[in-house]
């Protein structure tokens, strides 16, 4: 099998806070950095440098944390930031649940792809040139969607594990070995 190189761009997770509300104009005031302007929109976006990350906070104690190209530096980034907040005297009882909505990786095959060939071998494909450079490639399991190019590049999103980014990755070169140009 050839060896596919893969890299996590990025992750999306959710984090709730059960049974805890946030005084966003209060927690907007201690966040250094923060942006909350209510009319424009319901939350506070907040950037942290290090380990990068960046989140939309809301008042239902829930948050969306994205940036993060790791799990590990994820929770580091969401440990660190109820830390803070903890410290503008909202009150956290339980330790927040968090969940993987998404992660987004790139792909690199080592070898060409011969696009009209792979979109008339399988049926889970879209591809339109005309519109679009990229073969759509729909995968089941691991559930995903793995954009294809020529080039012998990918981009694969919705994985809800770092794990099935390389499942996804084999499956792609076991389907396609006979495809390449």
């Amino acid at each position: 099998m050839t060896d596919v190189k893969h890299e996590i761009q990025n992750m999306v997770l959710t984090v709730n806070y059960r049974d805890t509300e946030f005084d966003l104009e209060r927690l907007a005031g201690s966040l250094k950095g923060a942006r909350y302007d209510p009319e424009v929109f319901p939350g506070i976006a907040y950037r942290m440098a290090e380990p990068q990350a960046s989140f939309l906070i809301f008042a239902s104690g829930k948050m969306n944390c994205v940036g993060a190209r790791k799990l590990e530096d994820a929770r580091k980034a969401i440990d660190k930031l109820t830390a803070k907040i903890r410290e503008t005297g909202a009150e956290i009882e339980s330790e927040p649940q968090i969940e993987v909505q998404n992660i987004v990786a790139s792909f690199d095959f080592g070898r060409k792809f011969d696009l009209e060939k792979i979109a008339r071998n399988h049926r889970n494909t879209e591809y339109e040139p005309e519109v679009f450079p990229g073969l759509v490639f729909r995968m089941e399991e691991p559930k995903a969607v793995i954009l294809l190019f020529v080039s012998g590049k990918g981009v694969g999103a919705g994985f809800e594990k770092q794990e099935s980014v390389m499942r996804a990755a084999r499956k792609i070169v076991e389907n396609t070995e006979h495809e390449t140009l």
